[in-house]
């Protein structure tokens, strides 16, 4: 008993705090499948380079070529980010399909940016700067040199202005990508709701996917790499979960009851993320790639076993850290690694990959943990400003008299 007392008070304490009543573990879950890919991804890039070994040998070495291969799943795992794409296709999609379809609350434009700001820049801004400060006293790095790409990486426009992930943090890119999608989706929804007839809203759907689908092809084969990074090659994801979103909302009797055949679906949809993830702007690929993802949104809600997993506290409790996790793993695994890659098993590099991974998991939770309980939950609550300003005031106004 004293047990189960102790979990769930880790559980309340590290669990995502949500603004409306509901909370949906399964999301939180498939977050976690999310993050574990890309942790893994940029651990084995980390290590690999820790070692002298360049992509090309670590491929090699990994027998990339070959699906019955390590190295070929391995090196795939970066599909975390598209998934991430498609859980926020879903979250952000609910609020609005809600009031337009089945006349919920009314979206508060105002609220809605207000909500994303403070939500997510105080981490984002407290990481860039911190890194930024890292750079230069610990990686003979200059303020003038790095200066640009602060301020590039601040206004989330790096990628359209150096073609390239930002040094000072590379994971970043894909949050630009991501605030792009913010901007555009209540754009997206007003068009959307124009016109209550369903073979325009099908058609408008069907046609930014489309447009993507070309889109992305287009841009990776005449190399532009300025808009490589884009909402639009990425917009496919995004329109992933939001079909999802709506499946969920207009069939809740179906989301009821669970099923072993859903694990089965569940389990095509990971061989069709992994098989179809490379080339990316192959426009079969991609199509493919987005049904995996789809399926495995319906087995983490309908599966027997997918379910069960993707609601375990421990899992949807570190999916839930997830952006803390990812904002912090890609400078934290390069750090880590000079201190543990001569730590080998003996028996080859998968081995010791692993290895590295069962060192590396526990302190990225620990640090990610004291992070967000620190700074991101709290900005979890959207009056966090407000309430900060009457701790200021409250401490200053002594002082003032």
């Amino acid at each position: 008993p004293c047990k189960k007392q102790y979990d769930k008070m880790l559980t309340k304490l590290f669990q995502r705090t949500t603004q409306s009543s509901s909370f949906i573990p399964e999301i939180d879950g498939l977050r976690f499948f999310a993050i574990i890919t890309v942790v893994i991804f940029h651990l084995n890039t980390a290590y690999s380079r820790q070692l002298g070994m360049d992509d090309y040998a670590m491929s090699v070495l990994g027998g990339s070529r070959e699906i019955t291969s390590s190295g070929w799943w391995i090196i795939r795992l970066d599909l975390g980010v598209k998934v991430f794409f498609a859980i926020s296709g879903m979250v952000l999609a609910l609020p609005f399909l809600k009031a337009g379809l089945f006349a919920g609350k009314k979206i508060d434009l105002k609220d809605y940016f207000y909500r994303r700001l403070t939500r997510l820049e105080p981490p984002f801004i407290i990481t860039l700067v911190g890194f930024y400060i890292v750079h230069i006293l610990l990686l003979d790095k200059t303020a003038a040199e790095l200066w640009p790409h602060m301020m590039a990486g601040l206004l989330y426009i790096h990628t359209f202005v150096f073609a390239a992930p930002n040094p000072i943090n590379p994971v970043t890119w894909s949050l630009e990508t991501e605030a792009q999608f913010y901007m555009i989706v209540p754009i997206l929804f007003f068009l959307l709701f124009r016109s209550p007839m369903k073979w325009y809203r099908i058609s408008l759907i069907a046609g930014l996917f489309a447009c993507s689908l070309f889109f992305k092809h287009y841009m990776y084969h005449k190399m532009v790499y300025f808009l490589q990074y884009c909402i639009f090659s990425y917009f496919t994801n995004f329109i992933t979960g939001m079909l999802f979103a709506w499946l969920f909302l207009v069939k809740k009797e179906f989301f009821r009851v669970k099923h072993v055949f859903w694990d089965v679906t569940g389990i095509a949809g990971i061989l069709l993320i992994f098989i179809f993830y490379k080339p990316q702007a192959d426009i079969i690929n991609n199509i493919l790639f987005n049904m995996g993802i789809f399926l495995l949104m319906v087995a983490a809600f309908k599966g027997t076993f997918f379910n069960r997993f993707f609601t375990l506290p421990f899992v949807y409790v570190v999916g839930g850290m997830c952006y803390t996790i990812y904002l912090l793993h890609y400078a934290f695994l390069y750090l880590l690694l000079k201190f543990t890659a001569s730590i080998h098993t003996g028996s080859g590099y998968l081995p010791d990959l692993i290895l590295q991974f069962m060192i590396a998991l526990p302190a990225i939770l620990l640090v990610s943990g004291i992070f967000f309980l620190l700074i991101e939950k709290p900005c979890m609550d959207k009056r966090w400003p407000a309430r900060l300003m009457e701790q200021i005031k409250h401490y200053i106004k002594p002082v003032l008299k």
